[in-house]
């Protein structure tokens, strides 16, 4: 089997052959992009757990749409705008959620917001528990590790995994209950609006 060597192919190239579906010049763009991308997501977020997922995020739509992917500009702009477009939104959301927080919490009297606040802790532990439990049974393994105190390296040791693989998994799991917390705020929102 013939190494293909991309790293000397120029952005527009890569693009074609990512749009005949060739994976060596996704993992090429991949390898070029990842580091700048996580850069700008990482330092305006303060976040790297959330800056990770976002700029995976980007390069999963670049794989899924890469048969009609159209790119007008320099592929390195078209990622910078994608990324920053998807930090704009994470923050919208997070903007939302934190102001109808607060406006909640004004609302309350001293004494319903200690009910009201256990019974909200009450329901968000057993919405988590459902979450965690729909996982995936190596995402639910390696998150719950985590939530424990293993190491990277020890839940790696435990599952007989890479620690890459492990970092998959809990990035994984966090990506889906950050997903399902935000539906849950969104339905929050709806019956309070």
């Amino acid at each position: 089997m013939a190494v293909i060597h991309l790293q000397f192919h120029t952005d527009e190239e890569l693009l074609g052959l990512l749009r005949s579906g060739e994976p060596h010049a996704f993992r090429e763009i991949y390898k070029r992009y990842w580091d700048k991308l996580l850069y700008i997501a990482g330092k305006k977020l303060n976040d790297v757990s959330e800056a990770e997922s976002i700029v995976q995020d980007v390069f999963t739509d670049l794989w899924q749409r890469r048969e009609s992917l159209e790119v007008r500009e320099q592929l390195t702009g078209y990622l910078v705008v994608a990324v920053r477009y998807r930090i704009l939104n994470f923050l919208a959301r997070q903007h939302k959620a934190e102001t109808y927080l607060r406006d909640t919490a004004r609302s309350l009297s001293p004494e319903d917001r200690s009910t009201e606040e256990w019974l909200g802790f009450e329901d968000l532990r057993g919405w988590l528990e459902k979450m965690v439990a729909a996982l995936p049974e190596k995402c639910r393994l390696a998150y719950r590790l985590r939530g424990e105190g293993y190491s990277q390296r020890e839940i790696a040791r435990y599952m007989k995994v890479s620690e890459k693989t492990v970092e998959t998994h809990i990035s994984r799991a966090l990506k889906v209950l950050r997903a399902g917390l935000g539906q849950l705020i969104s339905r929050m929102l709806m019956m309070f609006l």
